[in-house]
């Protein structure tokens, strides 16, 4: 969502989408990863088992933080569309040329209030799922870095996801 801050919550999130992007590619890639680069890698198979889970957990959160985000959006008389339309107008400072009258630019800062006070509790519940999987935020960015950047992290990730 246009309001939700980068960092761990962005990252955790994104991974989803990088385990069918950038680990499917990695495979058609024209250099493939040998066996030598998979023993390589700095991460026990227990370490990436971890993440997986821990990704795996905190993706749905983000599902269910972008639903409620939605509903949010929906409840205030505003569709996504027009609360994002609104948004980049305010970050122009142009929600005054935008918003069709006060009505709507009240149910816009209602919605960002809401909003604003969902991230840390969305943030809190993704640190959970991940340091419940037992790995530290550290530990979990360092492997979602390595999974980011290197084909030989990504192929043993896409190895291990193909063994459950």
């Amino acid at each position: 969502m246009v309001l939700l801050k980068k960092g761990t919550i962005a990252a955790a999130f994104v991974v989803a989408s990088v385990f069918a992007g950038q680990a499917a590619s990695a495979q058609d890639a024209s250099a493939p990863v040998t066996q030598e680069q998979l023993d390589a890698v700095a991460f026990s198979d227990d370490e990436l088992q971890k993440f997986i889970k821990a990704n795996t957990a905190a993706v749905e959160l983000q599902k269910e933080g972008r639903e409620a985000v939605v509903t949010t959006i929906e409840e205030a008389g505003l569709t996504v569309d027009r609360f994002n339309e609104l948004a980049q107008a305010n970050r122009q400072k142009k929600l005054d040329e935008v918003a069709k009258d006060d009505k709507e630019k009240e149910a816009f800062a209602n919605v960002v209030k809401a909003v604003v006070k969902l991230q840390p509790e969305n943030k809190q519940k993704v640190d959970k799922a991940i340091t419940d999987q037992g790995l530290t935020m550290e530990q979990y960015e360092k492997i979602y870095t390595a999974f980011q950047n290197d084909k030989a992290v990504q192929t043993k990730v896409q190895l291990l996801l193909q063994e459950k």
